[in-house]
């Protein structure tokens, strides 16, 4: 592990098995070196539960979703009420913010110039198809023989 680790925890209801405690201290450990973490839905319970959202910008499926299902939690007031989260190697989001939790995570991890992930975000959001064809047109030409 290194800061150019990115570990995602996909949503589940499952979290709160003990079996996913060993991928929880991970977390831990990945956020303390620097490396991101990114989780969304019932994954950020676990993370609430484990005390990782105490102290860091966040969201879930609500704060009552956290303070019902994280006896753990007590980062209430660094609750943003928001379809997803970035708080800097920390990205988590609610169960409808999948779509902009995979754009800051591109983002996060420099995948596409900004004129791009713009428009690959725009094409996603809207399905229209103006948007795919400037997407497109942002792309590095490729020059293989």
């Amino acid at each position: 592990m290194s800061e150019t680790t990115v570990l995602l925890l996909p949503g589940a209801e499952t979290w709160s098995d003990p079996k996913h405690g060993a991928i929880i201290e991970k977390a831990k450990e990945l956020l303390q070196i620097g490396g991101t973490v990114c989780a969304i839905c019932g994954a950020t319970a676990a993370l609430a539960n484990a005390g990782i959202l105490n102290d860091r910008s966040h969201t879930s499926n609500g704060l009552g979703f956290l303070e019902m299902v994280s006896h753990g939690y007590s980062g209430q007031e660094f609750y943003i009420e928001s379809p997803s989260v970035v708080d800097n190697n920390l990205i988590t989001a609610s169960s409808t913010g999948a779509l902009l939790w995979t754009k800051q995570i591109i983002e996060h991890l420099g995948v596409f110039q900004s004129s791009t992930l713009e428009f690959w975000y725009d094409y996603f959001s809207t399905g229209d198809p103006k948007y795919y064809f400037a997407l497109m047109e942002t792309l590095p030409v490729s020059h293989e023989n």
